[in-house]
């Protein structure tokens, strides 16, 4: 017959702790039975005590009356996890640096830095280009106050609590106009997800539509969608561990709701005074297809978790208690007086040093046997030492390390993430950066890009720049100077090109190029064109400058190679022509006298 599994939890002075607890080993299965004792009094023999706090959960009665979804687990719980285990909060860490902590920049749609490749003359700033300008510095500035913190702060705290309970969500504040002037965090523990509206309506969405010009336009198409609501409440709790009795539930709307909502009640009205209006809420998560919720990625592993947990605590309680006296004082066919022990006692706790529970010993006495008046032997007292018999390191060590790497995996990330580089080369660590920030870091840094490119810019009139979330330098320099010198020989690389991937690695905007260079030509070209310039007007070409540097031509243009030709007999470009064919004369003239020299010698010897 299957038996429950029994775990015992001592009682907490915090009952919503307790209760958050309980609900979240009720999901995993497990029978809690709370052991208090109290005096010796056990509870079946006490009176029951009347509760002072308000024992249900804040989103009960909203849960009981339809209006909210129960979480599959216990958010509260889950945002707690990491304050018990050795692995889960360095996991957590590492996703939150390495993907939100990089900060971001704001890359232009549009090129407004085109040059005529002809003339390298930059043409007139078009009026597009002056109000990219003006929108970049409105971008710098919204970002710059748009959260309270700063908005890489902003995004921490939103990637942390989408990696502790697999929800985030932050609210949009708008001002009087509708235009958006800001994001609030909201602790994912908070909220609660409402039933989604039964009908869908009909809305009007900003898109940014790509013209085949290059440009981009703001555009509105209508769709049917469905909302729902969001429900936040907090329980107030004092450095006591008491928490207050009530609470005020505050409700929002989905963003891209335009209806008139209570932010007391809920409700969906016309007449909602300025102030009790609802704002809006964006819902990120880590998708499950079981529940409107979404789920941590560690989920798998609550049971690796708490059974770490527990192993550290039973080494705690090992280490604290010492378990194992460090001597047994054996006393047999007799008794040891009680004066005698406590001069044991006090000598012990006076003398040696070091731990109390590492100094204590066990007294063992035993009396004799035999008939009252008889003699029952001589009295023997020995000292068995136990030291060998004591822990000298900490118990489950296998148990705890395989629970630890089961966590980890479940975040895919590489171990030297997580504090283990003992054994690591600089290879392979560059390897384990390159490859967790490809597979696990990178999608997500993409995924955020994405709800701020397609959701939020086309609602704050953003046409002319992208949000571009920065992301570590992984690459292997060597390896990059190699590809960017091939394609410049190929004609592949120009320096606007160049540009973008220097900037993608430093990850900052390099100040534009000066006015009049070509940027949509290879550098090369470039440079052959200024040398090309450097030469006399009259000239035909490099060819006559290329030969004024070997000497072949003088400075007035004659032929160095021993021929009079009295000026203008030859144009330039004949000169030119007959001193390559006489260069080319020469060298076969010099190979023939070499051979000759070679053939002479061979006879000789």
């Amino acid at each position: 017959m299957t038996q429950s599994k029994v775990v015992e939890i001592p009682v907490h002075a915090n009952a919503a702790g307790n209760a958050a607890n309980h609900a979240a080993l009720r999901t995993i299965r497990a029978r809690v039975i709370e052991v208090r004792k109290q005096n010796g009094i056990t509870d079946s023999d006490a009176e029951p005590g009347e509760s002072k706090v308000n024992p249900d959960d804040p989103f009960q009665g909203l849960i009981g009356s339809g209006n909210v979804i129960e979480p599959p687990f216990d958010m509260l719980t889950l945002s707690m996890l990491s304050e018990h285990s050795t692995e889960l909060g360095q996991c957590v860490d590492a996703m939150e640096v390495n993907i939100a902590g990089t900060g971001h920049r704001l890359p232009s749609r549009l090129r407004l830095d085109d040059v005529t490749p002809v003339s390298g003359e930059r043409p007139k700033e078009s009026p597009a280009a002056q109000a990219a300008k003006a929108e970049r510095v409105r971008l710098v500035n919204f970002f710059q106050y748009a959260t309270r913190e700063s908005f890489v702060a902003f995004r921490r705290k939103l990637q942390k609590d989408l990696e502790q309970t697999g929800n985030g969500y932050f609210e949009v504040l708008r001002n009087a106009a509708g235009e958006i002037q800001g994001f609030t965090h909201v602790p994912s523990y908070q909220v609660r997800l409402g039933r989604m509206d039964e009908d869908a309506r009909k809305v009007n969405r900003k898109i940014l539509e790509l013209q085949v010009d290059g440009s981009v336009q703001l555009k509105t198409q209508d769709e049917w969608r469905r909302f729902r609501k969001f429900v936040q409440t907090r329980s107030v709790h004092r450095h006591t561990l008491r928490t207050l009795q009530g609470w005020k539930a505050v409700w929002f709307k989905e963003f891209g709701d335009d209806r008139l909502m209570d932010k007391n009640t809920g409700e969906f009205r016309d007449n909602v005074p300025v102030k009790d209006r609802a704002t809006e809420m964006i819902h990120l998560k880590i998708y499950s297809g079981r529940s409107p919720y979404g789920l941590p990625r560690y989920i798998g592993n609550l049971l690796s978790i708490f059974g770490d947990r527990a192993a550290e605590e039973i080494n705690y309680i090992t280490f604290r208690n010492n378990n194992i006296p460090s001597m047994l004082l054996l006393v047999s066919n007799g008794q040891l007086t009680q004066g005698t022990i406590d001069r044991i006692q006090s000598f012990v706790e006076s003398q040696v040093q070091g731990s109390d529970n590492y100094s204590k010993f066990l007294i063992v006495e035993g009396e004799p046997f035999g008939e009252e008046g008889e003699d029952g032997g001589q009295v023997k007292v020995d000292a068995k030492p136990l030291t060998g018999q004591q822990h000298k390191d900490a118990l489950f060590q296998n148990y705890s390390e395989n629970n630890q790497d089961k966590i980890r995996r479940a975040f895919r990330l590489p171990p030297i993430f997580v504090g283990r580089s003992d054994d690591y080369t600089r290879a392979t660590a560059e390897s384990s950066r390159k490859l967790a920030d490809e597979q696990v870091f990178a999608p997500e840094r993409v995924e955020f890009d994405n709800l701020m490119n397609r959701i939020l810019f086309p609602e704050m009139n953003v046409l002319y720049h992208k949000f571009k979330s920065n992301s570590p330098n992984t690459t292997d320099n060597s390896q990059l100077v190699k590809i960017l010198g091939g394609a410049e020989k190929t004609g592949g690389m120009t320096p606007r090109i160049a540009r973008a991937v220097l900037e993608d690695i430093l990850g900052i905007d390099l100040p534009e190029l000066p006015a009049g260079f070509p940027a949509d030509v290879p550098f090369s070209l470039t440079m052959a064109e200024a040398v090309k310039n450097k030469a006399d007007t009259s000239e035909v070409g490099q060819t006559v400058t290329a030969l004024k540097a070997l000497g072949v031509l003088g400075p007035d243009g004659e032929l160095d190679i021993g021929v009079e030709v009295e000026k203008g007999e030859l144009s330039e470009s004949e000169m030119a022509g007959m001193a390559v064919k006489l260069m080319a004369l020469n060298r076969t003239v010099e190979k023939l006298w070499r051979r000759q020299q070679d053939l002479e010698s061979s006879e000789e010897e």
